[in-house]
């Protein structure tokens, strides 16, 4: 168990001890007459120039060389100052391209001019990734997959919003699944694919190496769990790339916490020189697309004339008061800037975005901005600080209830109350929505230092650390009506508010050390050893107030009946780590390392974790044996690792909760059992596969194939009455399999001056298997009872019962008799297909998997004469099965055809013994996610304005459906797919709830379209 004294008294001093040891070794001095290089960076096919490459002397200074480089600008242009005079190797070096190296002779005090053309490469062997290598390293040297997406490029040609768009759907095995088409609210990231059976699937979010809280859904509750996205508090133009870990094969240095991926945000740096300017605004439009159309037809039975009467409701409150979605205006502003010296360089930004969805008081404004400092101090260390603030205020639509929901309200309206208040809406009138206030404000402030020291060539060290502090205020207002209780809302109408806020911190402490030795030119050993500390805390204040005495008062306070409720979750992490690597020729690498964790919600008696690793590399096509025709470069790979994921902060201990007993007097009742046993989940996985580039750079391919086993899954067993403890206790008895393949293809079809075209491809399958839940056979996901978690199926199946025949008979208060069900074979006896038996005698059958299986993305880049630019792209998921509740409640309330009729059997049959069945459909669907032309104006036209380089991009989002798995290429453009029992539609099969193995949902408003104008000016 982790304890605060081993954090302040021996973590901290350790890692200031380790620093403080070698720090006085700085010294040396710089040359005395230095020479300047210069030069232009391009595109080898197109020779348009490449903004943001990084151009560096080879072996300046040691191992610091790499930060006394410099990058290109706009124009691709770059300068290097204070190098030394005598022969120099340059490199050049940017993400999409392959590195180059050029010899030069620079003549002390003298400017020498080298230019760069690159080659678009997607398999880049020589990057320099950071993430989960112990340090910068080279991905050739690296067994596991590391993806990068480049940001520039994505804003190039994507103009998103949000870091969610910029990383999502990019590469294989990462999937965004999105909540709600509002504005504010987040999406879960996903990678490869859920494996935990109770606890968080979420990928771990760093920043520049420090951890920060991601959540997908903060703020008050939400049709469907949906809300503001921490993650999307960091600005998208300020990054500069974004590395992606997949697995426990690649994260067993993050530890406890890893087994689900690790995502890292790597911001702009300053590039030396004299101040650059960029400024970017976008301007745009959100709407839903048409709203009329999948409306449909409400019905009920007029009670007075016997007849069906039907309405679109969407079209008759159109007719009589306007719309009821309206374009949403979006609006962006950027302004950075970058510069320095080689001693002290900077980049500085700051934003502004207003956001408005399809309803007026649905919006989101954001100020941010950001100061990144890169010094040198002396020759041998260098110094990054970070520091951000993130003002962000966000009014969302939807609540937690229906009463004042736009979208509930339309889909469960009537028309048998077209004519009172409500005019056919389920409860309320549109006019009411805007007076319901649902909130969210945070004030964010994260920020970093990190100290590199290489005191001698062999040896380096770095030093992290970081502050991530989030104040957050929301509130849910429903303010007093004139007519209190008498008013559409209920008794919502007497007013009631409920305010929560709360105080987040992350500390990260991170120290590495590398020694480095080279044997006969031969063999290259690395050691590293490291120590790391994360430390969140989590404060929370909830107070609320109900039945206000009059309108104008909204407070608390004001309230006839009030309470309040406080909480606090501290957690803890101390790990320690070491690393061997042995390369040999730059061609073949092994890696070796383990890790070791403390947490503080381990058991009392579960002392540590520990998590190994394993990797090779083999760079084939560099060995003198390898003549294969076609083959520009191969690399071979293979890497096992584990990581663990850590049980909720007090699952361990035994809790007892506060209550006012006898003659209100405080007093504890039991809360939870506890289990000072408990441990981590953990999670080991193989992952192997292969990067090659063919046909002279023109195709570029990867493969992976995983495998993953997860023991001690952690899983709620039944507590026996003697325990005098109520509910269950956590106990790790679970274990999970699971294995994907993930594909990478592109293609550079075309390369030329004048027309260049490019394709490429990202594909991912995977599956999963329950093996083992302590002699538990299955436990329900939700509260339906449909989803389980079931021995021998994967995570969250449907099961529900499946009818295959039943007999209309009106004479009967069901409609129906002899009705047969699927009487299950295969596997447990649970998988369609068998003989039908009686439907009181059937058991619940297979439907199929509610998490995705598979994923593809296919993108087409077409470039005309160097400055324009045509881009689109196709992305969907599928393999998996959903439950549109809302459909169910739209047959409760008897606003269906089938229900009034009462003609289909079968459909009787659902309703009577299984009414989610109704709304259950194929998930799968692929749309046209991006599409967009972006124009680079010609210099001599941006110097007009007085900027050196100026760009031009419209693009759209979520444009049009293509393909669903529920209705085929015949797929409505709008997304609409029908679900044959009943006769009912989906507005959209995207639409799922926020949750680890969400499974079904009930009136999420659907994503939503858009189009964007982005103008980029640099001075």
């Amino acid at each position: 168990m982790l304890d605060r004294s081993l954090i302040r008294w021996r973590v901290v001093p350790l890692a200031a001890l380790l620093w403080a040891g070698t720090a006085s070794a700085q010294g040396g001095a710089g040359p005395a007459r230095p020479a300047t290089i210069t030069g232009l960076v391009t595109d080898s096919a197109s020779g348009t120039p490449l903004a943001n490459a990084e151009v560096y002397v080879v072996n300046i200074g040691g191992a610091a060389s790499d930060t006394r480089g410099a990058r290109t600008g706009a124009n691709g242009r770059y300068t290097l100052t204070g190098v030394a005079g005598g022969p120099q190797t340059v490199r050049v070096r940017l993400l999409g391209y392959g590195a180059s190296e050029r010899q030069v002779v620079a003549r002390e005090g003298a400017t020498v001019t080298l230019d760069f053309a690159l080659t678009a490469r997607s398999v880049q062997l020589d990057q320099i990734v950071v993430t989960g290598t112990g340090g910068a390293t080279q991905k050739r040297a690296v067994g596991n997959v590391i993806e990068t997406v480049k940001a520039d490029e994505v804003r190039a040609v994507a103009s998103p919003r949000n870091v969610e768009q910029l990383v999502g759907s990019r590469t294989p095995g990462v999937i965004v699944l999105p909540a709600t088409g509002q504005v504010g609210t987040g999406a879960q990231l996903r990678i490869r694919q859920a494996t935990s059976l109770s606890l968080s699937n979420d990928p771990l979010i760093y920043i520049d190496g420090v951890r920060m809280d991601a959540s997908a859904a903060r703020g008050q509750a939400q049709r469907g769990g949906a809300g503001a996205s921490r993650l999307n508090d960091v600005n998208p133009e300020d990054i500069e790339s974004i590395e992606i870990l997949k697995g426990p094969a690649a994260s067993t240095l993050y530890g406890t916490e890893a087994s689900n991926g690790v995502i890292q945000i790597i911001t702009k740096r300053g590039r030396s020189g004299k101040a650059s300017w960029d400024f970017t605004t976008r301007q745009g439009l959100n709407w839903l697309e048409n709203p009329e159309g999948r409306a449909g037809m409400l019905y009920g039975r007029n009670t007075a004339t016997g007849q069906i009467d039907s309405v679109n409701l969407y079209q008759h409150e159109t007719a009589l008061n306007g719309p009821i979605f309206h374009n949403g205006r979006n609006e962006g502003y950027n302004l950075g800037a970058s510069g320095g010296t080689e001693a002290a360089r900077y980049f500085l930004s700051g934003s502004y975005d207003n956001d408005v969805g399809i309803v007026s008081w649905n919006w989101d404004r954001k100020f941010t901005g950001r100061a990144n400092i890169d010094a040198l101090v002396g020759q041998k260390m260098n110094l990054q600080g970070n520091v951000s603030y993130i003002r962000d205020r966000i009014r969302l639509a939807q609540v937690g209830g229906i009463d004042a929901d736009p979208f509930s309200q339309l889909v469960w309206g009537t028309p048998l109350t077209l004519n009172r208040v409500q005019r056919g809406f389920n409860q309320t009138p549109p006019e009411e929505w805007p007076t319901v206030q649902n909130r969210y404000s945070t004030d964010r402030t994260t920020m970093s230092l990190t100290a590199t020291h290489n005191p001698w060539s062999w040896f380096s060290q770095r030093l992290v650390t970081g502050l991530d502090v989030g104040n957050e205020d929301n509130y849910l207002l429903y303010p007093r009506q004139p007519l209190g209780n008498l008013d559409p809302l209920g008794n919502n109408g007497l007013g009631s508010k409920n305010d929560q806020r709360a105080n987040r911190t992350i500390l990260t402490l991170d120290y590495s050390a590398n020694a480095k030795y080279n044997w006969r030119n031969a063999f290259d050993f690395t050691t590293t050893v490291g120590l790391q500390h994360y430390r969140n805390e989590v404060s929370t204040i909830t107070a609320t107030g109900s039945n206000f005495s009059a309108p104008p008062l909204t407070t608390i306070s004001s309230g006839a009946t009030t309470s309040a409720t406080e909480t606090f979750t501290p957690n803890a992490t101390v790990g320690v780590f070491g690393q061997q690597s042995i390369g040999w020729k730059n061609r073949r690498f092994l890696v070796l390392a383990l890790r070791g964790d403390d947490n503080s919600s381990f058991g009392k008696d579960f002392k540590a974790a520990y998590y190994p690793k394993v990797s090779g590399s083999w760079v084939i096509s560099e060995e003198p044996f390898f003549k294969v025709p076609g083959v520009d470069n191969l690399r071979l790979r293979f890497a096992y690792g584990a990581a663990g994921a850590q049980p909720n902060t007090f699952d361990a201990s035994r809790l007892y909760n506060p209550i006012t007993g006898y003659r209100n007097q405080p007093g504890l009742q039991p809360g939870s059992f506890g289990n000072p046993e408990l441990r981590p989940e953990k999670s080991s996985e193989l992952e192997s596969g292969f990067e090659t580039t063919l046909l002279g750079n023109r195709l570029d391919l990867s493969y992976t194939y995983y495998t993953r086993h997860v023991k001690d899954e952690i899983v709620q067993a039944p507590l026996p009455p003697s325990a005098g403890f109520p509910g269950n206790q956590v106990l790790n008895l679970g274990r999970v399999n699971g294995w994907g393949h993930e594909l990478g293809a592109n293609v550079r079809l075309l390369q030329g001056s004048r027309f260049a075209w490019e394709v490429g491809t990202q594909l991912s399958k995977n599956g999963n298997r329950i093996i083992d839940m302590g002699g538990v056979q299955s436990l329900t996901v939700g509260g339906g009872g449909q989803a389980q978690n079931r021995v021998g199926f994967s995570l969250a199946d449907m099961f529900l019962y499946k009818v295959v025949s039943a007999t209309l008979d009106p004479s009967v208060p069901a409609g129906f008799r002899d009705a047969m069900c699927d009487g299950g074979t295969g596997r447990s006896g649970l998988e369609m297909g068998g003989a039908p038996v009686p439907c009181s005698q059937a058991p619940r059958v297979l439907w199929g998997h509610t998490q995705p299986t598979w994923q593809v993305g296919v993108t087409n880049t077409v470039t005309l004469w160097r400055n324009l630019r045509l881009y689109a792209r196709v992305d969907g998921n599928g393999g998996h099965i959903q439950s549109n509740t809302e459909i169910r409640a739209l047959h409760n309330q008897g606003s269906t055809l089938p229900v009034i009729k009462r003609d289909d059997p079968i459909f009787l049959v659902y309703r009577s013994i299984e009414n989610d069945a109704v709304g259950t459909y194929e998930a799968g669907f692929m749309r046209l996610r991006e599409v967009s032309a972006s124009y680079t104006v010609p210099n001599k036209f941006a110097h007009r304005v007085g900027a050196s380089a100026a760009n031009l991009s419209l693009a759209g989002r979520n444009l049009m459906m293509l393909w669903t798995a529920q209705d085929g290429w015949s797929t409505s453009r709008d997304g609409l797919v029908h679900v044959p029992l009943g006769n009912q539609h989906v507005w959209d099969p995207e639409i799922r709830a926020v949750g680890d193995l969400s499974n079904g949902f009930q009136t999420i408003l659907p994503p939503t379209a858009s189009f964007v104008a982005t103008v980029r000016l640099t001075y």
